[in-house]
């Protein structure tokens, strides 16, 4: 279990945000893949059998993906959550970037909200022109017959359900969504809907003084994109979940010895977090992993 390492890892993660905002505004997925790990651990939502292949993934995280300096802590300003929040509410008409930048600002602001680690100038300048670059990249590519193409969330018809998002709901459309395998491994949509969902869900909660329910736009912006995307696709969609000869379950450790392998973009650890996270917030019980391993 990670006690004193655990700031390490954090500060990392503010570092490489700030790093990434100036160079490849993607790259902070190895930012959220940190933090994603160290939540795992902190909240204990895997075996403690397992903690030692997450030490391993971490260890070669920051090793690979190494930061120019360390993070510095000078000029602190306390107002980042509240502005970042204030910020991404003002945003909610669009669908950019399949979320990440809610999902970047949940992990960062969960983090600042149950650690002593105090949020820079510098950071909050990074984020804020993440949260830019995101909306001016537009609503993000999406699979359909081998091809990677955009369609205007603006310039199709409203077909899913409006629901509040929570838990259960984010839940029950990650299981629900049909999608099949070919589509999915152009572009882990899947994933991202999981991600995205769960980045809102906890957002509203960590952030009480705002009504965050506008977050949700955007969500069912996507769901209409890939509800769409279906209809587009010339290959039959079906279910592929009981055809699944291979279940990963992070609860397993050939789960994370596939992640030191190949952890795809830090996807293996932020899906992991978000899928346990909401089973645990919406207090279901975990039984059957072969609808999560569609993601991977």
């Amino acid at each position: 279990m990670i006690t004193l390492e655990s700031d390490f890892y954090k500060k990392w993660a503010c570092q490489k945000f700030i790093e990434c905002s100036q160079n490849n505004v993607w790259d902070g997925h190895w930012a959220c893949a940190v933090l994603a790990l160290t939540n795992l651990l902190e909240e204990k939502l895997v075996p403690a059998s397992m903690e030692a292949l997450i030490q391993k993934n971490l260890v070669k995280m920051v090793e690979e993906h190494a930061n120019e300096r360390q993070y510095q802590i000078n000029n602190e300003y306390v107002d980042l959550t509240d502005k970042m929040i204030e910020l991404l509410s003002k945003n909610y008409r669009s669908c950019h970037a399949l979320g990440h930048d809610v999902i970047y600002m949940f992990y960062l602001i969960n983090m600042l909200s149950r650690s002593n680690i105090p949020a820079t100038a510098e950071l909050f300048e990074a984020m804020k022109k993440m949260v830019k670059d995101f909306l001016a990249s537009g609503p993000g590519f999406v699979t359909v017959n081998g091809e990677n193409i955009v369609i205007d969330p603006d310039g199709i018809a409203d077909a899913s359900t409006r629901f509040q998002l929570n838990s259960e709901t984010v839940l029950d459309s990650f299981h629900n969504f049909q999608r099949s395998r070919h589509m999915e491994q152009g572009d882990m949509q899947l994933g991202h809907i999981l991600t995205h969902g769960h980045a809102i869900v906890e957002l509203k909660q960590i952030s009480s003084n705002y009504v965050l329910d506008n977050l949700d736009s955007a969500f069912h912006k996507r769901m209409n994109i890939l509800t769409y995307a279906n209809k587009l696709e010339e290959k039959v969609i079906e279910s592929d979940i009981a055809h699944s000869d291979i279940t990963l379950n992070p609860w397993e450790p050939s789960y994370w010895e596939q992640a030191l392998v190949d952890s795809r973009h830090g996807h293996y650890y932020k899906y992991a977090y978000s899928y346990l996270k909401l089973i645990q917030m919406a207090g279901r019980t975990l039984s059957d992993f072969r609808s999560f391993r569609r993601i991977l």
